[in-house]
């Protein structure tokens, strides 16, 4: 049993259109880890690479044009800010809807399983930024600079507790 013939022609123009509205692929911590020249990259870019669609350089680019004074002009970005994350994805025109959470913090174990809706977020938890996946019913994912697609669990800075949340309501990752 052979395979049908492949099509040829315009019908293939026609399909590879479609390629290029497709939601862009995440890239994961080790894609990071090879853009940052093997050097482990640095959580708040690499959140803000991974939410944009851009390089770690990119993203590190736009941390220092959003704010000069607080950031070196060359070198890695050691500690990046909440404010200037979200400004990043203002840059990228990625619309998102901050979270208001309750005084007391809850830790990322509870924050994902207390109903919290499916969904794209940028987080900040006890110093340290990620991007969480939720998949609904007290499951979620999240993707940093040393994790892609792991599921939060207290192994997995599940007993962190989250300080700045944000939900991503378009941009690369809305479609994935």
């Amino acid at each position: 049993m052979s395979l049908p013939p492949r099509p040829a022609g315009d019908h293939l123009r026609s399909d590879a259109g479609q390629l290029q509205s497709a939601p862009a692929a995440l890239r994961g911590h080790l894609a990071l880890l090879e853009e940052n020249q093997g050097e482990t990259p640095w959580c708040g870019p690499a959140a803000l690479a991974l939410a944009t669609g851009r390089s770690y350089a990119e993203a590190s680019a736009m941390l220092r044009a959003i704010a000069p004074p607080w950031y070196p002009a060359e070198g890695p970005i050691v500690t990046a800010y909440w404010r200037d994350l979200l400004g990043g994805l203002e840059m990228a025109g990625i619309p998102y809807a901050p979270l208001a959470l309750p005084e007391r913090r809850r830790s990322l174990i509870r924050f994902v399983r207390d109903g919290l809706e499916q969904g794209w977020y940028l987080l900040r938890i006890t110093d340290h930024f990620l991007l969480l996946r939720s998949h609904g019913f007290g499951l979620g994912t999240l993707h940093d600079n040393r994790h892609t697609g792991v599921l939060v669990s207290r192994k997995a800075h599940g007993g962190r507790h989250v300080t700045h949340a944000a939900k991503l309501l378009g941009g690369p990752l809305a479609g994935a």
